[in-house]
C-alpha cells in the first residue's frame, strides 16, 4: 500500500511534518518541479504519460535540510479540472506558485492565485520555472514586474521568486532552502483535537482493498482504531497506516496518509469525504459564513447558487444575504449558505465559492457557525452572526446549545457542532450548570433560556385560556403541553412545568393545570343549568339519560354545554362511554356492590349486575367495561373478576 508513486525510503530521522502544494497555469511545468524536488513522477496515470498533462492530483515526497519531511501536492493546471485543483490544494501549509519564464502570468496562474486567497494560506514562493528557455533579461524583468503585480495585496506579496529550470536542476537547491526557511516557523497543527481528514483519492489494492488519501487536518491517526467515514456516518477501521510510502504506527496533523480501511468498499467513498474521530463532526446543510467576493468577480444576488469547496468536496447550493440583495465585487458580508447535500466543516474552516454557471471562482470566506438556524433576514439577524464569529470556544457552544432550542443536546452533540472535544463541551457544561446558565436533565442539555421560555409560555397560554374560559376550573394538561410545546425533549417541559408547581404559579390537579391565582367563575344562567344537569343525571341513577337528554333538562344550550364540562372537570359527573353518564354517587355505589358480589361469588357477570340494579344491558356493560379500563375488574371469558384481589386477613 502506498500514498504515492515510488517513495524513497527516508535518508534521516524525521524532524517534522508539512505539506506543499503546486499552483499554476497549464504547462508551466508543476510535476517537472515535483520529480526534480523529490525523484518521483507525479502524473501516475496512462493518459497524464501520454498526453505530458497532469489531470488529476499527483503526490510525492522529499527531505529538507531541517530534518523536516515534505509531502509535495501537485495539482493540474487546467482551467477544467480546477476542481481537482482545489481537492489538493487545501490543506497545504505553503504553496509554490509556478510560473513559466518563457510564458509568465496566464489565466489559471490567476485563477489559482484567486483561490489561494481564500485557504488561509500564510507562506508561498513563487517558482520562475524554465529560465532555461529565456535569454532576454528585459523579458525576465518584465515577466517579475507582471508577477509582482499579479501577487500585490495577497499573501504572496513580497514573497521570494526564484528563478529554476526543473528540467536542467539550475536553482533546485536554492528552491530547497528558500522552502526550508518558510516552513521553519510554521505553526504546529493540532494533534491532540479530533482526528479529521478530507479524503482525496480512494482506490483498491490486490491484497489490501480499500485505500484512502488525504491531508490530515487535525489529530492522531492509529492502526487499528475504528473512525467515522462522512457525511455518511458509516464507521470503518483502519487496518495499516502509512504516511509517505512508509508504514508507521500512527500518523499525526500534518502529514500525508494512506490508510487501509475495513467496512467501506472503493464506491462508498469518494473524494470529498473524510474521515473523523466517530461522533465529533457533525455534517450540515446550514452555515453562518463570511464571504468575500473577488474584485474582479461578477455581483453574486441573495439566494444565488453557488459552488462551495471545502475540504476535498464540491457542494451545491444557494447563498443567503442576510442585509442586503446583493453581494458586489470586493464587497464583504455574514450570510448563510444552504446546501442541497450535506458537508463537514468546522468553525475556521476556509471555503472557496464558484458560480453554479459557468462554474468561475468568484469569492470565499471562512466558516462562523457550522449548524445554524435558518435566519429571518434583516440587520439583526447579520449583527448574530458577526457577535458569534468574534466569539471564542465557550461562545460556540453557547450558540450550539441555543441552537439546540427545546429539543437540547448531548454533550458529544454540542462538542461535534461546535468542533471541540467531548471532554472541553463537558467542562463548559458543568459550568453553567452551577452558574445555573444551563439545565442537565437526565444526560440532556438544555439552556436556563429554553427553560424560561416554556415556563413564560405556560404562564401565557393558562393566562389566555382562563380569560376565555373563566366557568373553567382549568385547562386540560394534554391541550396546555400541545400548545406551548410542539416538537421539543418531554424533559424540559416536565421540568418547567414542575418547577412552576413547585413555586405556587401554577396548580394542576386530577389533569388540569391553572394559575395559582385563577378562580373559575359561573354566570347567574351557568349556576341554573349546573344544577339542573347534575339532578337530571343524579335523578336517572343507574339508567342515567344520555348527553343530549341531560343537556335539555337546562334552558340555555350555551350555558349547559360549558356546565357539563365544568361537572366532567370536577368528577361530579363521569362518562363511561361515548354518550353515557353516571352521577358520581350512583357509580360509587355500583363499585361498592361489584366489589361485595365478587368478594362473595369470586366472580360477576352482566346478567347479575343488571338484576342488581335492575337496569338494562347497555348500562351494565359499559359499566363494566369503564371498571376493566379503570383496572377494578378484569375479563375471564364472560366473567369479570377483580383485577388486583383484596388481600387475605
Amino acid at each position: 500500500m502506498s500514498a504515492s508513486s515510488s517513495p524513497r525510503p527516508a535518508a534521516a530521522a524525521v524532524l517534522g511534518y508539512a505539506v506543499v502544494g503546486t499552483a499554476g497555469h497549464i504547462d508551466h511545468g508543476k510535476s517537472a518541479l515535483v520529480r526534480a524536488l523529490t525523484g518521483v513522477d507525479p502524473d501516475r496515470l496512462e493518459e497524464e504519460k501520454r498526453r505530458g498533462m497532469t489531470l488529476d492530483l499527483g503526490f510525492a515526497h522529499f527531505d529538507l535540510p531541517s530534518g523536516r519531511r515534505v509531502g509535495l501536492v501537485d495539482v493540474p493546471g487546467h482551467e477544467r479540472l480546477i476542481r481537482n485543483m482545489l481537492a489538493g490544494a487545501t490543506g497545504i501549509d505553503l504553496v509554490l506558485l509556478v510560473v513559466a519564464a518563457d510564458e509568465g502570468v496566464m489565466p489559471q496562474t490567476r485563477e489559482h492565485l484567486d483561490i489561494l486567497r481564500f485557504l488561509q494560506l500564510r507562506r508561498g514562493i513563487v517558482v520562475l520555472n524554465k529560465i532555461d528557455l529565456v535569454t532576454d533579461q528585459e523579458w525576465l524583468a518584465l515577466v517579475t514586474d507582471d508577477i509582482r503585480a499579479a501577487t500585490a495585496g495577497s499573501f504572496l506579496d513580497g514573497a521570494p521568486i526564484l528563478p529554476v529550470s526543473a528540467r536542467r536542476g539550475d536553482g533546485i537547491p536554492a528552491l530547497v532552502a528558500a522552502i526550508d526557511a518558510a516552513l521553519r516557523d510554521a505553526a504546529a497543527r493540532p494533534v491532540d483535537a479530533p482526528a479529521r481528514l478530507p479524503i482525496d483519492r480512494s482506490f483498491t489494492m490486490a491484497g489490501f482493498g480499500t485505500v484512502v488519501t488525504g491531508t490530515l487536518w487535525t489529530g492522531r491517526i492509529r492502526a487499528g482504531e475504528v473512525l467515522e467515514l462522512l457525511p455518511a456516518a458509516q464507521e470503518v477501521r483502519v487496518r495499516q497506516v502509512q504516511s509517505h510510502g512508509m508504514p508507521v504506527d500512527a500518523a499525526e496533523a500534518g502529514q500525508r496518509v494512506a490508510l487501509n480501511i475495513v467496512g467501506a468498499a472503493k464506491d462508498e467513498v469518494v473524494r470529498g469525504d473524510w474521515l473523523a474521530t466517530p461522533r465529533s463532526v457533525q455534517p450540515t446543510t446550514l452555515l453562518d459564513v463570511r464571504v468575500r467576493l473577488l474584485e474582479t468577480a461578477p455581483a453574486l444576488a441573495h439566494q444565488a447558487r453557488i459552488r462551495l469547496y471545502v475540504g476535498a468536496g464540491e457542494v451545491i447550493g444557494r447563498i443567503r444575504l442576510l442585509d442586503r440583495p446583493r453581494l458586489g465585487p470586493g464587497e464583504t458580508a455574514v450570510a448563510q449558505l444552504r446546501l442541497e447535500c450535506p458537508a463537514v466543516v468546522a468553525r475556521g474552516d476556509a471555503f472557496v465559492l464558484r458560480r453554479y454557471s459557468p462554474m468561475t471562482t468568484v469569492g470565499g470566506g471562512e466558516v462562523i457557525a457550522p449548524h445554524a438556524p435558518l435566519r429571518r433576514r434583516g440587520g439583526a439577524a447579520a449583527e448574530a452572526v458577526a457577535s458569534e464569529e468574534g466569539s471564542g470556544v465557550e461562545g460556540q457552544l453557547q450558540a450550539a446549545l441555543a441552537a439546540a432550542g427545546r429539543g437540547g443536546s448531548t454533550v458529544d452533540l454540542l462538542a461535534r457542532k461546535a468542533g471541540v472535544t467531548p471532554e472541553r463541551a463537558a467542562e463548559q457544561v458543568r459550568a453553567w450548570v452551577t452558574a445555573r446558565q444551563a439545565i442537565d436533565l437526565r444526560g440532556r442539555v438544555f439552556s436556563a433560556n429554553a427553560a424560561e421560555t416554556v415556563r413564560d409560555d405556560v404562564l401565557r397560554t393558562l393566562g389566555a385560556y382562563h380569560a376565555a374560559a373563566p366557568w373553567r376550573r382549568g385547562m386540560p394538561r394534554d391541550d396546555l403541553k400541545s400548545r406551548v410545546f410542539g416538537a421539543g425533549d418531554d424533559r424540559l417541559y416536565g421540568f418547567a412545568l414542575d418547577d412552576l408547581v413547585a413555586g405556587s404559579r401554577v396548580v394542576v390537579d386530577e389533569g388540569l393545570a391553572r394559575l395559582s391565582t385563577f378562580h373559575a367563575v359561573h354566570t347567574p344562567a351557568e349556576i341554573a343549568a349546573r344544577g339542573a344537569i347534575e339532578e337530571a343525571v343524579r335523578r336517572g341513577r343507574f339508567a342515567p339519560p344520555g348527553r343530549e337528554e341531560a343537556l335539555a333538562a337546562a334552558a340555555d344550550r350555551g350555558a349547559a354545554e360549558r356546565m357539563l364540562q365544568a361537572l366532567l372537570d370536577d368528577g361530579r359527573l363521569i362518562a363511561v362511554g361515548e354518550e353515557i353518564l353516571f352521577h358520581r354517587e350512583a357509580l360509587e355505589e355500583i363499585e361498592s356492590r361489584v366489589r361485595a358480589h365478587i368478594a362473595e361469588h369470586g366472580e360477576i357477570t352482566v346478567a347479575a349486575l343488571r338484576d342488581q340494579l335492575g337496569s338494562s344491558r347497555k348500562f351494565t356493560l359499559t359499566v363494566l367495561e369503564y371498571f376493566d379500563t379503570r383496572h377494578l375488574t378484569r375479563r375471564v371469558g364472560d366473567k369479570r373478576v377483580l383485577a388486583r384481589p383484596a388481600p387475605r386477613p
